[in-house]
């Protein structure tokens, strides 16, 4: 979609955990930087990634002063470029699958956002809508944002970008 002033409009879209736990987190964290799109968490998305990567680290193993520092860097490079929507301002029950999720729908439909970027296929299927907020994956939302812009545009302010995120 374009602009009133002839430039792609910003998409808003809700990086759910799934995304920031994902390879793309990076490109998604830079791309969000750079001004492509409206990013958009909550404090719902901030304890659920939090979790996993805890989890996770214990599994492989990690020390705990260790993944306490990459968890809180991560936490602190994320803030700096999503926005906070309070997810508890709107009601998501009875659209989808699983009720843990509807947090992520919420935060969604708090922060007037078009999309969900999601890993998660199985409880918001790709291509599929709830409450008006469509449900795509990190590689499909790259490819669309990529094509919004000049060819090899997003692709060459990215480039050298290398992996910032813990």
């Amino acid at each position: 979609m374009i602009g009133d002033q002839g430039a792609p409009e910003r998409p808003r879209v809700v990086l759910d955990t799934s995304a920031l736990f994902s390879q793309h987190r990076h490109w998604l964290w830079l791309l969000a930087r750079l001004g492509y799109f409206d990013a958009v968490w909550s404090t719902f998305i901030v304890g659920e990634l939090v979790r996993i990567r805890v989890e996770h680290s214990i599994q492989r193993g990690v020390s705990r002063s260790v993944y306490r520092q990459r968890i809180n860097d991560l936490v602190h490079l994320l803030s700096d470029v999503l926005e906070v929507a309070d997810y508890r301002r709107a009601e998501a029950t009875g659209w989808l699958r699983d009720p843990d999720d509807e947090p992520i729908l919420a935060t969604a439909i708090a922060a007037s956002a078009g999309s969900v970027v999601s890993l998660n296929t199985r409880d918001f299927p790709v291509g599929a809508e709830a409450a008006g907020i469509r449900f795509v994956t990190p590689q499909a939302f790259l490819t669309e944002l990529a094509d919004l812009h000049p060819p090899g545009e997003v692709g060459e302010r990215a480039h050298g970008s290398g992996r910032l995120l813990p």
